[in-house]
């Protein structure tokens, strides 16, 4: 995160010493402005970076477990949904609502994980979270 912010630092030094050169040109507001948008604009993705890292880092229910492990999820409502999860190398059908966690089936065959998108795998690594194959 730290080469990130002095990358974006050096890339827009020469905008930002250009604009300060130019003081007496009637384009330096406009050369400000540039300057003012790209510094926001780094300023935001920075915080969205370190956000992440700091939920991810420190929230509870975000935690992995080697007994423990959600296979699949599926929304059936805003608050109401199907999970499939493995434990002891079973796989059981969960219904789960905001008042209740009801036990449906055990999968007599197992569902094979997702793999996860490129993307995905490239956020996780940024991250630091293990590593899905």
């Amino acid at each position: 995160m730290i080469r990130f912010i002095a990358l974006s630092l050096v890339t827009l030094f020469p905008v930002w010493a250009q604009a300060s050169v130019d003081s007496g040109a009637a384009g330096n507001a406009l050369n400000l402005n540039v300057v003012s948008m790209l510094l926001s604009l780094a300023l935001v993705v920075v915080t969205i970076i370190a956000l992440a890292f700091l939920v991810k880092r420190f929230n509870p229910h975000m935690t992995t477990s080697e007994d423990f492990k959600v296979v699949r999820s599926l929304a059936l409502g805003t608050k109401e949904r199907l999970l499939v999860v493995e434990i002891d190398n079973k796989q059981h059908l969960l219904g789960v609502t905001p008042n209740a966690i009801n036990y449906l089936y055990e999968l007599q065959k197992p569902l094979p994980e997702r793999e996860m998108t490129p993307l995905a795998k490239q956020f996780s690594q940024l991250l630091n979270t293990k590593n899905k194959t």
